[in-house]
């Protein structure tokens, strides 16, 4: 139940933020002033190095950190959607072998053929996004984590369904449970994100 309120809220979150039309705020520009210094040329070596003011608008410095976070939460969404579409696969598959729709040789060939390398393919995804930031890339870490130790719950719940032993089945839902905490932290961590950038 937890796991399907989050994925829904998750849903809506990346929904609302994906369909809403960003706007720009007119404000004046600002300008900082940076120093900018000019190589000589090899028959001026001994006049010493000329510096040149040059101005950086504020905003415009503002706004590419904003950009940079908005192309990551962009490719982060998409990456996160194939998790969702996973997560549904991997509750169709639970609730059927629950529910005696389908045995455990048919539950494990399910993981091993279908939910394993689409974790995987998800996983790799995953970690091909760059984080514009050290602080963005904390993050991602977390993302990453969770994906991973999915992927090993997930063989481990296949493996205790080919030995029919109960034990690897518990340790892969305590792996799980792991992961729906890292899960909130990402999504908590990702809200104060949009909110610290004013992304909508």
């Amino acid at each position: 139940m937890r796991k399907w309120l989050f994925l829904i809220m998750v849903s809506c979150m990346l929904g609302l933020t994906a369909c809403s039309v960003a706007k720009e705020e007119e404000k004046p520009g600002k300008e900082i002033e940076k120093v900018v210094t000019k190589e000589e040329n090899a028959a001026e070596e001994n006049k010493s190095d000329s510096k040149e003011e040059a101005t950086v608008p504020e905003e415009e410095m503002v706004s590419t950190d904003k950009e940079l976070v908005q192309y990551y939460l962009d490719d982060v969404r998409v990456a996160y959607m194939e998790v969702t579409d996973l997560a549904v696969r991997w509750d169709e598959l639970r609730f059927g072998s629950s529910n005696g729709q389908l045995d455990s040789y048919t539950f494990a060939t399910a993981i091993y053929e279908e939910i394993l390398p689409q974790n995987m393919f998800v996983l790799e995804n995953i970690e091909a996004i760059i984080p514009p930031n050290d602080d963005i890339a904390a993050t991602h870490e977390i993302l990453i984590d969770a994906i991973s130790k999915q992927h090993i719950a997930f063989s481990e719940i296949a493996a205790g369904l080919d030995a029919n032993d109960p034990d690897k089945i518990t340790k892969a839902n305590e792996i799980l449970n792991e992961v729906r905490k890292l899960d909130r932290e990402f999504s908590r961590k990702m809200e104060a994100l949009i909110k610290e950038y004013g992304i909508q």
